[in-house]
């Protein structure tokens, strides 16, 4: 028997109880469908609740969109249009043998109506590892019709090998891209997540199989796509902080994503993939204005909320790469003329900081790894100081967005959403021994390097 949870998640897994909404958190009941010659493996909790499992079995197969039987037509003309260079091929990296399973499998139904919206000549790639099958890259795209059509371009032979590896990842990246060539690449990262944290001590990025990868080794999957990427979205929690953002800022022109936890259920990309697919430059900036509106619509506080009605809030953000160099220079001459007051700095001195993991325990201690970028540095310079700084902050991010709170799993609730700069950043207190494996590690990390 499955566990259940109660009530709504964030990325990273934890719940607030809120009566009569049942969502399931962990792996659920595999059971194998014959259909035309092929197994199927579907996830059926509720077949130990006495439900006839064909309702579950038409679900699936409603989820699928009946693409099936018309996979070898679209399959020929896509090899067709690949004689032609289109405009864009998006992978969706999803790492999804996780709390976050259930989510998956929702997501994947709006990627297929989401394509709907999206103009022929152009590709979306999704590697798929959840708990049930083998983890394979799936091809959506139109054909000369204009139908929807979808594709499995290739499976991997073992589930048991993590999906968070640079192995894997600079595998699939190859393999995707190749084999859909397009003027223009995007990438999302859809698991969950924890900022620039070493992965030793919570899940950095991705979870599989109790494993995640530590922001080095993320950039280093991602350094070996073989072309400059327009945007990567993290669909994840904590991942838009500037050392992150600094990490990869040589592999993609935009960084899309939320320095505090995101709703479980994810983007809405039934209505983001069309402003991602856009002719020309994909319109980044009009995909995070519609993430946020869609939850803003549902805004309230968070109450009535679960995952299938999201009142809790969202936040979101923009950044455009080119402009970190400038911004880390900036940043570097006031932490310079700020050292001493800097390496005193104690959590209590903060207290007035906007942070966004409130009550979190990392290893059974109170810790605190995000904090508002834009308060923390308007705390701690001048005003006049902190006006100039400010410009080089808005010229890095070009979009940012939040409702006044958001949902935090592990505050339980809402918390106050007082200052949202759109990028968080973490403070090496030097003189609490808490966090001495934290500072050891974040000191290996270009933004450490670059402004301290």
């Amino acid at each position: 028997m499955p566990e259940w949870s109660i009530g709504p998640h964030s990325k990273c897994g934890e719940r607030v109880t809120v009566p009569r909404v049942r969502i399931p958190v962990f792996p659920l009941l595999d059971h194998n469908t014959l259909i035309g010659g092929a197994v199927f493996l579907i996830r059926s909790p509720f077949l130990s609740q006495g439900i006839d499992f064909m309702n579950r079995f038409l679900l699936f197969y409603t989820l699928l969109g009946g693409t099936l039987a018309g996979m070898t037509a679209c399959s020929q003309e896509h090899e067709d249009t690949l004689e032609t260079t289109d405009n864009r091929t998006i992978l969706v990296y999803m790492a999804a043998q996780n709390s976050l399973d259930w989510a998956a499998e929702d997501d994947l139904a709006e990627m297929r109506e989401g394509m709907e919206s999206v103009a022929a000549g152009n590709h979306l790639l999704v590697y798929y590892d959840a708990y049930e099958g083998l983890p394979s890259i799936l091809h959506f795209y139109k054909d000369q019709a204009g139908h929807v059509c979808e594709e499995v371009i290739y499976e991997y032979a073992e589930q048991d090998a993590s999906s968070v590896t640079v192995e894997r990842m600079s595998d699939v990246f190859a393999r995707a891209f190749e084999a859909c060539p397009a003027e223009s690449y995007g990438l999302v990262l859809w698991s969950h997540g924890d900022g620039w944290l070493p992965a030793s001590s919570t899940r950095s990025f991705g979870m599989d199989g109790g494993l995640s990868m530590d922001i080095p080794d993320l950039e280093e999957a991602v350094a070996s796509v073989a072309t400059h990427l327009d945007f990567i979205y993290f669909d994840a929690c904590f991942m838009q902080s500037v050392e992150v953002a600094y990490q990869l800022r040589d592999y993609a022109t935009y960084l899309v994503g939320c320095p505090l936890e995101t709703p479980s259920p994810g983007s809405p990309y039934d209505v983001v993939l069309s402003p991602l697919f856009a002719e020309g430059e994909a319109d980044v900036v009009g995909m995070a204005r519609t993430y946020f509106e869609t939850y803003a619509d549902l805004y309230n506080g968070g109450v009535g909320g679960s995952n299938s009605h999201w009142t809790s809030g969202v936040a979101i953000s923009v950044v455009q790469t080119d402009a970190l160099e400038a911004l880390a220079s900036e940043t570097r001459n006031l932490y310079e003329q700020y050292a001493e007051q800097l390496a005193e700095l104690v959590p209590d001195d903060l207290q007035s900081v906007q942070r966004f993991d409130y009550n979190r325990r990392y290893e059974g201690s109170y810790l605190h790894a995000y904090y508002d970028l834009g308060d923390f540095v308007q705390y701690l310079v001048s005003a006049d100081e902190y006006a100039v700084w400010k410009s080089y902050l808005d010229d890095a991010v070009v979009y940012a967005e939040s409702t006044p709170t958001c949902y935090s799993a592990y505050y339980g609730g809402n918390i106050d959403i007082d200052a949202f700069s759109g990028l968080s950043t973490y403070v090496p207190f030097r003189t609490d021994t808490r966090y001495a494996s934290w500072n050891a590690f974040y000191e290996t990390l270009d933004w450490y390097q670059s402004v301290y």
